[in-house]
């Protein structure tokens, strides 16, 4: 399974923003308090005494092995909260292609089938917060192959309503469909393979197991 981990960029704001470091801040900062109630005028020595240990304590709890793992907690978390955010922009470009009118069979078929397995790959995406870059290339694709043919249409269309001669540089209209449709297909294919390649993993046993199981979600 492809996790996508980065490797933390400010490693001490991780560390300063850990719930470690928030309950150390607290009781340096109730030990303050405290000192300036109950000294009043003679809280200045403790004040800098607890505001010096807080500083020593902090390093020290940051290079330790604590402090490792509450950076590395604090980094898994927001690469999390990226991984969602991507699948949420993916989710949000197969709701764009979904509401298309392509106006042509054999694409829409095709694009039915994208759909199919582009909502299994999203809904385990989901599931395990992470998700494959190939796969989320060909969603990007497919939505690009659908903005050109619908481009090439409205501009056939144009030219018949204005008695415009078609260009013969490009292919004919129906090879043009077919070749579109073909390359859905790809696409589409290409993510079912990524899901259980990229996303997944595991052995040839496991791949089969979740093969069926994605078969059996549609």
């Amino acid at each position: 399974m492809q996790t996508h981990v980065v490797p933390p960029k400010n490693p001490f704001l991780l560390y300063l923003r850990s719930r470690l470091s928030a309950g150390l801040a607290f009781a340096a900062g109730l030990l303050v308090v405290l000192a300036i109630v109950l000294l009043r005028g003679r809280s200045l020595v403790p004040v800098v005494g607890v505001a010096g240990a807080y500083a020593v304590v902090t390093i020290i709890l940051f290079f330790s092995r604590r402090g490792a793992q509450e950076i590395v907690r604090e980094s898994e978390e927001d690469q999390l909260a990226r991984n969602r955010q991507k699948i949420s922009t993916m989710e949000q470009l197969r709701e764009r292609i979904s509401v298309l009118r392509l106006g042509d069979e054999r694409i829409s078929k095709a694009v039915e089938y994208f759909l199919q397995e582009s909502g299994s790959y999203l809904q385990k995406c989901r599931e395990l917060a992470s998700y494959s870059p190939g796969a989320n290339e060909r969603i990007e694709r497919v939505l690009e192959i659908c903005q050109v043919f619908l481009g090439e249409r409205d501009e056939e269309s144009t030219g018949r309503r204005y008695g415009v001669p078609e260009g013969g540089a490009g292919l004919p209209a129906e090879q043009a469909a077919e070749d579109f449709a073909r390359d859905i297909l790809d696409c589409a294919r290409v993510i079912k393979d990524r899901t259980v390649e990229d996303l997944l993993g595991g052995g040839d046993a496991e791949r089969l197991e979740i093969t069926n199981e994605l078969e059996e979600n549609k």
